[in-house]
Protein backbone atom coordinates (compact mmCIF):
# COMPACT_ATOMS: atom_id res chain seq x y z
CA UNK A 1 0.00 0.00 0.00
CA UNK A 2 2.95 2.50 0.49
CA UNK A 3 3.17 2.52 -2.83
CA UNK A 4 0.02 4.51 -3.96
CA UNK A 5 1.88 7.34 -1.94
CA UNK A 6 4.00 7.58 -4.62
CA UNK A 7 1.63 8.14 -7.15
CA UNK A 8 0.72 11.66 -7.21
CA UNK A 9 -2.08 11.95 -10.46
CA UNK A 10 -4.11 9.39 -7.31
CA UNK A 11 -4.81 12.51 -5.51
CA UNK A 12 -5.78 14.45 -8.61
CA UNK A 13 -8.18 11.81 -9.40
CA UNK A 14 -9.82 11.91 -5.85
CA UNK A 15 -9.81 15.80 -6.55
CA UNK A 16 -11.75 15.31 -9.42
CA UNK A 17 -14.48 13.38 -7.34
CA UNK A 18 -14.51 15.84 -5.38
CA UNK A 19 -13.10 13.69 -2.14
CA UNK A 20 -10.01 15.43 -1.18
CA UNK A 21 -9.40 19.27 0.12
CA UNK A 22 -12.49 21.33 -0.03
CA UNK A 23 -14.04 19.09 -2.43
CA UNK A 24 -16.48 20.24 -4.95
CA UNK A 25 -19.81 20.48 -4.53
CA UNK A 26 -22.13 19.22 -1.82
CA UNK A 27 -19.81 16.06 -1.86
CA UNK A 28 -17.63 18.26 0.16
CA UNK A 29 -20.49 18.83 3.27
CA UNK A 30 -20.63 14.66 3.00
CA UNK A 31 -17.68 13.08 2.20
CA UNK A 32 -14.87 13.05 4.47
CA UNK A 33 -11.32 14.26 3.34
CA UNK A 34 -8.40 12.03 2.50
CA UNK A 35 -5.03 12.93 1.43
CA UNK A 36 -4.92 9.97 -0.70
CA UNK A 37 -6.32 6.25 -1.29
CA UNK A 38 -4.43 5.11 1.46
CA UNK A 39 -6.63 6.89 3.93
CA UNK A 40 -9.75 5.66 1.50
CA UNK A 41 -8.93 2.08 2.39
CA UNK A 42 -8.06 2.34 5.41
CA UNK A 43 -11.62 4.41 6.27
CA UNK A 44 -13.98 1.52 5.59
CA UNK A 45 -15.79 2.16 8.16
CA UNK A 46 -16.43 5.39 10.96
CA UNK A 47 -17.55 2.72 13.52
CA UNK A 48 -17.72 -0.86 14.95
CA UNK A 49 -20.85 -2.08 12.26
CA UNK A 50 -21.00 1.21 10.35
CA UNK A 51 -21.09 1.35 7.11
CA UNK A 52 -18.19 2.62 4.78
CA UNK A 53 -18.11 6.42 4.62
CA UNK A 54 -19.44 6.43 0.69
CA UNK A 55 -22.66 4.65 1.98
CA UNK A 56 -25.04 7.38 2.66
CA UNK A 57 -28.96 7.24 4.34
CA UNK A 58 -31.50 8.59 2.59
CA UNK A 59 -35.33 9.19 3.99
CA UNK A 60 -36.62 7.15 0.52
CA UNK A 61 -35.55 4.26 -0.80
CA UNK A 62 -34.17 4.37 -3.78
CA UNK A 63 -36.78 2.16 -5.12
CA UNK A 64 -39.70 4.48 -5.21
CA UNK A 65 -42.51 2.99 -3.86
CA UNK A 66 -46.51 3.38 -4.42
CA UNK A 67 -48.19 2.55 -1.22
CA UNK A 68 -51.35 3.16 -2.04
CA UNK A 69 -50.78 0.73 -4.54
CA UNK A 70 -48.80 -1.54 -2.63
CA UNK A 71 -51.10 -4.35 -1.14
CA UNK A 72 -50.12 -7.10 1.18
CA UNK A 73 -49.68 -10.58 -0.95
CA UNK A 74 -51.24 -13.74 -0.87
CA UNK A 75 -48.29 -15.94 -0.58
CA UNK A 76 -50.54 -19.13 -0.39
CA UNK A 77 -51.29 -18.15 -3.76
CA UNK A 78 -47.75 -17.42 -4.84
CA UNK A 79 -46.53 -19.91 -8.27
CA UNK A 80 -43.80 -19.03 -10.56
CA UNK A 81 -43.86 -23.05 -12.45
CA UNK A 82 -46.76 -25.31 -12.21
CA UNK A 83 -49.42 -23.03 -12.22
CA UNK A 84 -48.47 -22.07 -15.48
CA UNK A 85 -48.23 -24.81 -17.53
CA UNK A 86 -50.55 -28.17 -18.09
CA UNK A 87 -49.69 -31.39 -15.78
CA UNK A 88 -48.75 -33.12 -18.77
CA UNK A 89 -45.67 -30.12 -19.37
CA UNK A 90 -45.08 -30.20 -15.69
CA UNK A 91 -44.13 -33.98 -16.18
CA UNK A 92 -42.50 -33.87 -18.96
CA UNK A 93 -39.87 -31.18 -18.35
CA UNK A 94 -39.05 -32.97 -14.78
CA UNK A 95 -39.21 -36.63 -16.36
CA UNK A 96 -36.53 -35.06 -19.10
CA UNK A 97 -34.61 -33.27 -16.48
CA UNK A 98 -34.63 -36.07 -14.15
CA UNK A 99 -33.15 -38.44 -17.17
CA UNK A 100 -30.40 -36.54 -18.19
CA UNK A 101 -29.15 -35.84 -14.45
CA UNK A 102 -28.97 -39.28 -13.97
CA UNK A 103 -26.59 -39.50 -16.94
CA UNK A 104 -24.64 -36.75 -16.16
CA UNK A 105 -24.19 -38.27 -12.47
CA UNK A 106 -23.65 -41.60 -13.89
CA UNK A 107 -20.82 -40.58 -16.31
CA UNK A 108 -19.38 -37.31 -14.48
CA UNK A 109 -19.41 -35.61 -17.63
CA UNK A 110 -20.55 -31.82 -16.94
CA UNK A 111 -17.98 -30.39 -14.72
CA UNK A 112 -20.41 -29.12 -11.68
CA UNK A 113 -22.92 -31.83 -11.88
CA UNK A 114 -21.14 -34.96 -10.98
CA UNK A 115 -22.65 -36.94 -7.85
CA UNK A 116 -20.16 -35.58 -5.38
CA UNK A 117 -20.98 -31.99 -6.24
CA UNK A 118 -25.02 -33.36 -5.89
CA UNK A 119 -23.96 -34.40 -2.38
CA UNK A 120 -22.78 -30.84 -1.65
CA UNK A 121 -25.99 -29.78 -2.51
CA UNK A 122 -28.07 -31.82 -1.38
CA UNK A 123 -25.77 -31.46 2.38
CA UNK A 124 -26.15 -27.86 2.19
CA UNK A 125 -29.61 -27.49 1.88
CA UNK A 126 -30.33 -30.96 4.32
CA UNK A 127 -30.94 -28.93 7.59
CA UNK A 128 -33.39 -25.89 6.16
CA UNK A 129 -35.37 -28.95 4.08
CA UNK A 130 -35.54 -30.88 7.25
CA UNK A 131 -36.95 -28.35 9.72
CA UNK A 132 -39.31 -27.15 6.87
CA UNK A 133 -41.24 -30.77 7.27
CA UNK A 134 -41.16 -30.44 11.19
CA UNK A 135 -45.11 -30.83 11.50
CA UNK A 136 -45.12 -28.53 14.51
CA UNK A 137 -43.27 -25.90 12.32
CA UNK A 138 -45.76 -22.77 11.61
CA UNK A 139 -46.67 -22.88 15.83
CA UNK A 140 -43.02 -22.99 17.14
CA UNK A 141 -42.53 -20.42 14.21
CA UNK A 142 -44.89 -17.74 15.87
CA UNK A 143 -44.48 -18.93 19.23
CA UNK A 144 -41.37 -19.82 19.81
CA UNK A 145 -40.35 -23.28 22.04
CA UNK A 146 -41.77 -24.20 25.33
CA UNK A 147 -38.30 -25.64 25.99
CA UNK A 148 -36.64 -22.19 25.97
CA UNK A 149 -37.31 -20.42 29.37
CA UNK A 150 -38.87 -17.08 29.91
CA UNK A 151 -37.66 -14.70 32.45
CA UNK A 152 -40.62 -15.78 34.56
CA UNK A 153 -39.75 -19.41 34.65
CA UNK A 154 -35.92 -18.17 35.36
CA UNK A 155 -37.55 -16.01 38.58
CA UNK A 156 -36.59 -12.72 37.37
CA UNK A 157 -37.68 -9.58 35.56
CA UNK A 158 -37.80 -9.35 31.91
CA UNK A 159 -34.92 -7.16 30.76
CA UNK A 160 -35.40 -3.10 30.20
CA UNK A 161 -33.32 -0.69 28.08
CA UNK A 162 -33.74 1.82 25.61
CA UNK A 163 -34.30 1.17 21.94
CA UNK A 164 -30.98 1.81 21.16
CA UNK A 165 -29.03 -0.32 23.25
CA UNK A 166 -31.69 -2.98 22.09
CA UNK A 167 -30.65 -2.55 18.50
CA UNK A 168 -27.00 -2.99 19.99
CA UNK A 169 -27.47 -5.70 22.33
CA UNK A 170 -29.10 -7.77 18.99
CA UNK A 171 -26.72 -6.89 16.70
CA UNK A 172 -24.21 -7.81 18.89
CA UNK A 173 -26.54 -11.26 19.58
CA UNK A 174 -27.00 -12.09 15.93
CA UNK A 175 -23.72 -11.73 14.73
CA UNK A 176 -22.28 -14.27 17.44
CA UNK A 177 -25.34 -16.69 15.75
CA UNK A 178 -23.95 -16.05 12.87
CA UNK A 179 -25.25 -13.21 11.49
CA UNK A 180 -23.07 -10.87 8.83
CA UNK A 181 -25.13 -7.61 8.88
CA UNK A 182 -27.81 -6.64 11.25
CA UNK A 183 -30.23 -3.89 10.67
CA UNK A 184 -34.02 -2.67 11.81
CA UNK A 185 -37.18 -1.01 10.43
CA UNK A 186 -40.07 0.49 11.13
CA UNK A 187 -43.47 -1.37 11.15
CA UNK A 188 -46.18 0.67 10.59
CA UNK A 189 -49.06 1.43 8.05
CA UNK A 190 -47.09 1.38 4.72
CA UNK A 191 -44.02 -1.28 6.13
CA UNK A 192 -47.24 -3.94 7.15
CA UNK A 193 -47.83 -4.34 3.26
CA UNK A 194 -44.35 -5.39 3.60
CA UNK A 195 -45.77 -8.82 5.60
CA UNK A 196 -47.12 -11.25 3.84
CA UNK A 197 -51.06 -11.84 3.83
CA UNK A 198 -50.46 -16.15 4.68
CA UNK A 199 -47.41 -17.84 5.79
CA UNK A 200 -46.07 -19.44 3.15
CA UNK A 201 -45.62 -22.72 4.40
CA UNK A 202 -47.81 -25.39 5.19
CA UNK A 203 -51.94 -25.13 5.56
CA UNK A 204 -51.20 -21.36 4.75
CA UNK A 205 -52.78 -19.64 7.62
CA UNK A 206 -54.07 -15.86 6.81
CA UNK A 207 -52.05 -13.50 9.18
CA UNK A 208 -53.93 -11.03 11.09
CA UNK A 209 -53.18 -8.12 12.64
CA UNK A 210 -55.29 -7.37 16.07
CA UNK A 211 -55.43 -6.52 19.76
CA UNK A 212 -53.22 -9.21 21.28
CA UNK A 213 -50.81 -9.67 23.80
CA UNK A 214 -48.93 -11.93 22.12
CA UNK A 215 -48.67 -13.79 18.36
CA UNK A 216 -50.28 -17.27 18.87
CA UNK A 217 -51.27 -19.98 15.60
CA UNK A 218 -54.98 -20.98 15.89
CA UNK A 219 -54.30 -24.70 13.67
CA UNK A 220 -58.57 -24.47 14.03
CA UNK A 221 -59.31 -21.34 12.28
CA UNK A 222 -55.76 -21.51 10.37
CA UNK A 223 -55.18 -18.51 11.50
CA UNK A 224 -51.61 -16.51 13.04
CA UNK A 225 -52.48 -13.59 14.92
CA UNK A 226 -49.86 -10.86 15.71
CA UNK A 227 -49.94 -7.88 17.79
CA UNK A 228 -50.94 -5.18 16.05
CA UNK A 229 -48.88 -2.35 17.91
CA UNK A 230 -45.86 -2.65 19.53
CA UNK A 231 -43.70 -4.16 16.81
CA UNK A 232 -40.48 -3.73 15.14
CA UNK A 233 -38.19 -5.81 12.24
CA UNK A 234 -34.72 -6.93 12.92
CA UNK A 235 -33.29 -7.60 9.65
CA UNK A 236 -29.91 -9.84 9.10
CA UNK A 237 -28.31 -11.42 5.96
CA UNK A 238 -25.60 -14.10 6.25
CA UNK A 239 -22.75 -14.12 3.38
CA UNK A 240 -22.73 -16.90 0.80
CA UNK A 241 -19.56 -18.64 -0.46
CA UNK A 242 -18.38 -16.67 -3.90
CA UNK A 243 -16.07 -19.35 -4.88
CA UNK A 244 -18.52 -21.47 -4.49
CA UNK A 245 -21.18 -19.47 -6.12
CA UNK A 246 -19.44 -18.74 -9.00
CA UNK A 247 -19.03 -22.71 -10.19
CA UNK A 248 -22.52 -23.24 -11.73
CA UNK A 249 -24.33 -25.88 -11.07
CA UNK A 250 -24.70 -28.27 -8.13
CA UNK A 251 -21.72 -26.90 -6.12
CA UNK A 252 -23.36 -23.62 -6.55
CA UNK A 253 -26.40 -24.62 -5.27
CA UNK A 254 -24.63 -26.01 -2.01
CA UNK A 255 -23.70 -22.41 -1.54
CA UNK A 256 -27.35 -21.50 -1.55
CA UNK A 257 -28.51 -24.09 0.73
CA UNK A 258 -26.26 -23.90 3.01
CA UNK A 259 -26.24 -19.92 3.23
CA UNK A 260 -30.41 -20.64 3.31
CA UNK A 261 -29.80 -22.64 6.10
CA UNK A 262 -27.44 -20.47 8.06
CA UNK A 263 -30.03 -17.84 8.01
CA UNK A 264 -32.16 -19.78 9.26
CA UNK A 265 -29.96 -21.08 12.50
CA UNK A 266 -29.70 -17.94 12.85
CA UNK A 267 -33.40 -16.67 13.38
CA UNK A 268 -33.62 -19.78 16.04
CA UNK A 269 -31.45 -18.78 17.89
CA UNK A 270 -32.62 -14.92 18.05
CA UNK A 271 -36.50 -16.14 18.97
CA UNK A 272 -34.94 -18.38 22.01
CA UNK A 273 -32.73 -15.23 22.90
CA UNK A 274 -35.01 -12.63 23.11
CA UNK A 275 -37.68 -15.64 24.57
CA UNK A 276 -35.14 -15.64 27.73
CA UNK A 277 -35.20 -11.96 28.16
CA UNK A 278 -39.03 -11.50 27.99
CA UNK A 279 -39.93 -10.79 24.06
CA UNK A 280 -41.14 -12.79 21.23
CA UNK A 281 -39.96 -13.12 17.43
CA UNK A 282 -42.24 -14.41 14.35
CA UNK A 283 -39.53 -16.09 12.28
CA UNK A 284 -40.81 -17.77 9.06
CA UNK A 285 -39.17 -20.19 6.85
CA UNK A 286 -36.56 -19.34 3.75
CA UNK A 287 -39.44 -17.34 2.13
CA UNK A 288 -39.69 -14.69 4.78
CA UNK A 289 -41.75 -12.93 6.42
CA UNK A 290 -42.78 -10.31 3.41
CA UNK A 291 -40.40 -9.57 0.29
CA UNK A 292 -36.58 -10.05 1.88
CA UNK A 293 -35.26 -7.62 -0.64
CA UNK A 294 -37.62 -5.27 0.35
CA UNK A 295 -36.97 -5.84 3.95
CA UNK A 296 -33.46 -5.51 3.37
CA UNK A 297 -33.99 -1.96 1.38
CA UNK A 298 -36.30 -0.88 4.43
CA UNK A 299 -34.00 -1.28 6.92
CA UNK A 300 -30.63 0.21 5.04
CA UNK A 301 -28.89 -3.08 4.71
CA UNK A 302 -28.54 -2.53 0.76
CA UNK A 303 -30.44 -1.60 -2.47
CA UNK A 304 -32.47 -3.83 -4.81
CA UNK A 305 -30.90 -4.54 -7.82
CA UNK A 306 -31.87 -5.05 -11.99
CA UNK A 307 -31.59 -8.95 -10.43
CA UNK A 308 -34.53 -8.51 -7.82
CA UNK A 309 -31.77 -9.42 -5.13
CA UNK A 310 -30.75 -7.06 -2.25
CA UNK A 311 -27.24 -5.53 -3.30
CA UNK A 312 -25.22 -4.58 -0.05
CA UNK A 313 -21.98 -2.23 0.21
CA UNK A 314 -19.83 -4.69 1.44
CA UNK A 315 -20.58 -8.08 -0.48
CA UNK A 316 -22.74 -7.26 -3.04
CA UNK A 317 -25.77 -9.77 -3.77
CA UNK A 318 -23.33 -12.35 -2.12
CA UNK A 319 -25.86 -13.19 1.08
CA UNK A 320 -28.92 -14.69 1.81
CA UNK A 321 -30.84 -13.11 2.37
CA UNK A 322 -32.94 -9.85 3.94
CA UNK A 323 -33.92 -12.42 7.02
CA UNK A 324 -37.22 -9.98 8.88
CA UNK A 325 -38.47 -11.08 12.09
CA UNK A 326 -40.87 -9.41 14.15
CA UNK A 327 -40.50 -8.70 17.53
CA UNK A 328 -41.97 -6.84 20.33
CA UNK A 329 -38.72 -5.30 21.73
CA UNK A 330 -38.33 -1.86 21.20
CA UNK A 331 -35.31 -1.47 18.80
CA UNK A 332 -34.08 2.17 17.02
CA UNK A 333 -34.84 1.40 13.02
CA UNK A 334 -32.20 2.54 10.28
CA UNK A 335 -33.13 4.66 7.49
CA UNK A 336 -32.73 3.09 3.75
CA UNK A 337 -29.61 3.72 1.77
CA UNK A 338 -27.75 5.01 -0.91
CA UNK A 339 -24.29 3.91 -1.80
CA UNK A 340 -24.62 4.07 -6.09
CA UNK A 341 -25.87 0.44 -6.22
CA UNK A 342 -29.29 1.36 -8.02
CA UNK A 343 -28.16 4.03 -10.59
CA UNK A 344 -25.10 1.52 -11.49
CA UNK A 345 -27.77 -0.81 -12.53
CA UNK A 346 -29.06 1.24 -15.12
CA UNK A 347 -25.85 1.47 -16.95
CA UNK A 348 -24.50 -2.23 -16.26
CA UNK A 349 -26.72 -4.91 -17.43
CA UNK A 350 -24.45 -7.79 -17.23
CA UNK A 351 -26.73 -9.77 -14.80
CA UNK A 352 -29.44 -9.38 -17.97
CA UNK A 353 -27.36 -10.16 -20.37
CA UNK A 354 -25.97 -13.15 -19.04
CA UNK A 355 -29.16 -14.72 -17.15
CA UNK A 356 -29.59 -18.54 -18.97
CA UNK A 357 -33.53 -17.70 -18.64
CA UNK A 358 -34.11 -14.44 -19.78
CA UNK A 359 -35.96 -13.64 -16.91
CA UNK A 360 -34.03 -10.49 -16.19
CA UNK A 361 -34.89 -7.28 -17.87
CA UNK A 362 -32.50 -5.73 -20.43
CA UNK A 363 -34.64 -2.82 -20.41
CA UNK A 364 -32.95 0.72 -19.24
CA UNK A 365 -35.79 2.47 -18.13
CA UNK A 366 -38.00 1.40 -15.03
CA UNK A 367 -41.69 0.62 -15.21
CA UNK A 368 -44.53 0.63 -12.48
CA UNK A 369 -45.95 -2.50 -14.61
CA UNK A 370 -45.26 -5.83 -13.83
CA UNK A 371 -44.28 -8.69 -16.00
CA UNK A 372 -46.73 -8.50 -18.83
CA UNK A 373 -49.07 -11.92 -19.30
CA UNK A 374 -47.81 -14.08 -21.99
CA UNK A 375 -49.17 -17.11 -23.78
CA UNK A 376 -49.85 -18.83 -20.20
CA UNK A 377 -47.85 -17.05 -17.83
CA UNK A 378 -49.67 -14.85 -15.29
CA UNK A 379 -47.79 -12.59 -13.74
CA UNK A 380 -50.15 -11.73 -11.14
CA UNK A 381 -48.91 -14.97 -9.43
CA UNK A 382 -45.57 -14.02 -8.58
CA UNK A 383 -45.65 -10.37 -8.92
CA UNK A 384 -46.77 -7.43 -6.86
CA UNK A 385 -47.34 -4.18 -7.88
CA UNK A 386 -46.38 -0.83 -6.39
CA UNK A 387 -42.90 -0.47 -7.43
CA UNK A 388 -41.20 1.26 -9.82
CA UNK A 389 -38.61 -1.44 -11.08
CA UNK A 390 -37.15 -4.14 -13.32
CA UNK A 391 -39.73 -6.62 -13.90
CA UNK A 392 -38.78 -9.96 -12.95
CA UNK A 393 -40.34 -13.15 -14.65
CA UNK A 394 -40.73 -15.58 -11.69
CA UNK A 395 -41.90 -18.38 -14.04
CA UNK A 396 -38.71 -18.24 -16.75
CA UNK A 397 -36.34 -18.70 -13.82
CA UNK A 398 -37.92 -21.00 -11.96
CA UNK A 399 -38.77 -23.28 -15.66
CA UNK A 400 -34.95 -22.82 -15.68
CA UNK A 401 -34.06 -24.05 -12.54
CA UNK A 402 -36.48 -27.60 -13.41
CA UNK A 403 -35.41 -28.24 -17.16
CA UNK A 404 -31.37 -27.76 -15.39
CA UNK A 405 -31.61 -28.90 -12.05
CA UNK A 406 -29.75 -26.10 -10.19
CA UNK A 407 -30.98 -23.30 -8.47
CA UNK A 408 -28.79 -21.01 -11.10
CA UNK A 409 -27.56 -18.58 -9.28
CA UNK A 410 -25.53 -16.93 -12.70
CA UNK A 411 -27.15 -13.35 -11.86
CA UNK A 412 -25.43 -13.12 -8.06
CA UNK A 413 -22.25 -14.78 -9.50
CA UNK A 414 -21.52 -12.25 -12.05
CA UNK A 415 -22.94 -8.94 -10.35
CA UNK A 416 -20.10 -6.40 -10.30
CA UNK A 417 -20.45 -6.08 -6.86
CA UNK A 418 -20.01 -9.26 -5.81
CA UNK A 419 -16.24 -9.42 -5.15
CA UNK A 420 -14.55 -10.70 -1.72
CA UNK A 421 -12.48 -7.39 -1.84
CA UNK A 422 -9.31 -9.07 -1.38
CA UNK A 423 -7.68 -6.22 -3.48
CA UNK A 424 -7.89 -2.80 -2.22
CA UNK A 425 -9.24 -1.28 -5.63
CA UNK A 426 -12.52 -3.00 -5.41
CA UNK A 427 -13.25 -0.33 -2.21
CA UNK A 428 -11.37 2.29 -4.65
CA UNK A 429 -14.31 1.33 -7.12
CA UNK A 430 -17.10 1.57 -4.68
CA UNK A 431 -16.31 4.68 -3.46
CA UNK A 432 -16.44 6.42 -6.78
CA UNK A 433 -19.33 4.64 -8.35
CA UNK A 434 -21.25 5.97 -5.09
CA UNK A 435 -20.17 9.53 -5.79
CA UNK A 436 -20.70 9.69 -9.44
CA UNK A 437 -21.86 8.03 -12.32
CA UNK A 438 -19.93 9.37 -15.18
CA UNK A 439 -17.15 6.36 -14.86
CA UNK A 440 -20.04 3.43 -14.39
CA UNK A 441 -19.36 2.09 -18.38
CA UNK A 442 -15.83 2.61 -17.49
CA UNK A 443 -16.56 0.23 -14.30
CA UNK A 444 -18.87 -2.21 -15.91
CA UNK A 445 -16.26 -2.81 -19.05
CA UNK A 446 -13.21 -3.08 -16.34
CA UNK A 447 -14.88 -6.10 -14.56
CA UNK A 448 -15.48 -7.75 -18.04
CA UNK A 449 -11.84 -7.07 -18.58
CA UNK A 450 -10.83 -8.90 -15.70
CA UNK A 451 -12.73 -11.28 -16.32
CA UNK A 452 -15.10 -11.33 -13.17
CA UNK A 453 -17.84 -13.61 -12.77
CA UNK A 454 -18.01 -17.17 -13.13
CA UNK A 455 -15.56 -20.00 -12.93
CA UNK A 456 -14.66 -21.34 -16.44
CA UNK A 457 -16.39 -24.66 -16.62
CA UNK A 458 -12.82 -26.51 -16.74
CA UNK A 459 -11.79 -25.20 -13.77
CA UNK A 460 -15.37 -25.98 -11.59
CA UNK A 461 -13.95 -29.40 -10.38
CA UNK A 462 -11.07 -27.42 -9.12
CA UNK A 463 -13.11 -27.00 -6.09
CA UNK A 464 -12.41 -30.26 -4.70
CA UNK A 465 -8.49 -29.53 -4.38
CA UNK A 466 -8.12 -26.21 -4.35
CA UNK A 467 -7.60 -24.97 -0.24
CA UNK A 468 -10.42 -22.47 1.07
CA UNK A 469 -11.41 -20.96 4.11
CA UNK A 470 -14.58 -22.41 6.23
CA UNK A 471 -17.61 -21.93 4.45
CA UNK A 472 -15.97 -21.27 1.46
CA UNK A 473 -15.47 -17.46 3.04
CA UNK A 474 -13.27 -14.74 2.90
CA UNK A 475 -14.39 -13.47 6.81
CA UNK A 476 -10.77 -11.67 6.72
CA UNK A 477 -12.97 -9.41 4.42
CA UNK A 478 -15.75 -8.66 6.69
CA UNK A 479 -17.30 -5.60 5.86
CA UNK A 480 -18.52 -4.22 9.34
CA UNK A 481 -14.81 -5.75 11.62
CA UNK A 482 -12.12 -4.46 11.37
Amino acid sequence: MSSFHSIVSRRDFMKALGLAGAGVGTTAAVAPVFRDLDEVISTSAESDYANPWWVKEVDQPTTEIDWNKLQRFQKGSYNNFTAHLTTEEVKAIQAKTKQEAIARMTSSSKPGQTLRDNAIKMGGWAGVRYRMTLPNLTKDLVEGWNTVPTPEMLGVPKWQGTPEEASNMITQALRFFGASSVSFAEINENTRKMIWAQMPQGTYPDIIFEEAPKPSFNSVSNKVIIPDTGIYAVVHTVRQSLDTSSRVGYLSDGAAGQAYDNCDIAQWRLQAFLKVLGYFSVSQNIQGNGPIVGWGVMSGLGEQGRLAHLITPGWGPMIRQSTMNIVNLPVAPKKPIDFGARKFCITCKKCADLCPSGALSKETELTWDIVKPYDSVKPNLFNNPGLNNWPFDHFKCNRYWNESDTYCGVCQAVCVFSKDDASSVHEIVKATLAKTTMLNSFFVNMDKGFGYGLKPEDTIEEWWTNSFPVNGIHYDNDAYYN
